[in-house]
């Protein structure tokens, strides 16, 4: 009887730490956007399925860094300042098959415009995804090379790169993600991107997230531009989150104020 109540709240760790699986995931979000006098709102609707199983990692809403699983997706915008609105339309899909190769594409229905996408790629391992991307937005057509690799620091932790470079070699982004479990359900994130333009200053953003519990986070972020984000994250059970945010940009030539209020269910 002592043994069994020595373990128990071992046992009820296991519990909370027991990796969830979801195979949608759907977001809403709403922005009021303000500008000197200008005031614009926007809503944001997107939802994507995955055919297979999609785990955690702790976190509810943390998953591994390299996607691996076929699924579709679409989304809606809607965008409005003034007697002025447009709509935008989504939708896509990837299909990764068992030999390693991934297929994508997808559309999205700008205002007076489309923009048709397709890349093709290889799973070289579970860690290295390499695709060739192709976009056609009914003036251009553009290639670009995007490169995806996760180095496994323990089997919580890892850092994930990303490269994506265009056809000319014009514009080159690396983006880097840490994450890491720091005790019990408590985890950090830190996120890196430096972008390098051959006819532009180079652009770079940081940010990071800690998390509370495994359903509550705070995120904070900042940019080249001086914009800043602060955010917070709560997931009131297994499938409802709720999100709040607050950006900022005091610069003269982009001086606004974002407040965001988002909805995620995970089924």
């Amino acid at each position: 009887m002592r043994f069994k109540l020595a373990a128990l709240p071992l046992m009820l760790l296991a519990a909370t730490t027991t990796a969830e699986e979801y195979n949608s995931f759907t977001k809403a979000s709403y922005s009021d956007i303000e500008s000197g006098s200008v005031d614009a709102d926007r809503f944001d609707f997107g939802t994507t399925y995955y055919f297979s199983g999609k785990e955690t990692l702790g976190p509810l809403k943390e998953f591994e860094y390299i996607n691996k699983v076929s699924n579709v997706s679409a989304g809606f915008s809607h965008y409005n300042i003034g007697s002025f609105d447009s709509d935008t339309f989504s939708a896509g899909g990837e299909y990764f098959t068992s030999s390693g190769f991934v297929i994508g594409a997808g559309i999205i229905d700008l205002w007076e415009s489309n923009v048709d996408y397709q890349s093709i790629g290889y799973l070289f391992s579970p860690d290295f995804l390499v695709t060739l991307n192709h976009v056609d937005d009914d003036s251009d057509n553009e290639f670009s090379l995007n490169a995806r690799y996760n180095h496994q620091l323990n089997s919580t932790d890892y850092i994930g790169f990303n490269l994506f470079v265009d056809e000319e070699f014009d514009t080159r982004s690396l983006s880097s993600k840490y994450f890491t479990h720091l005790a019990g359900e408590q985890y950090l994130t830190a996120e890196l991107t430096y972008t390098n333009y051959d006819e532009g200053d180079d652009y770079w953003s940081l940010g990071t997230e800690y998390f509370f519990t495994q359903r509550t986070s705070i995120g904070f972020s900042f940019d080249e531009n001086d914009e800043y984000k602060l955010g917070m994250n709560h997931f009131f059970n297994q499938n409802f989150a709720v999100e709040a945010a607050y950006v900022s940009n005091t610069d003269s030539d982009f001086d606004y104020d974002v407040y965001q209020l988002g909805l995620t269910v995970q089924l």
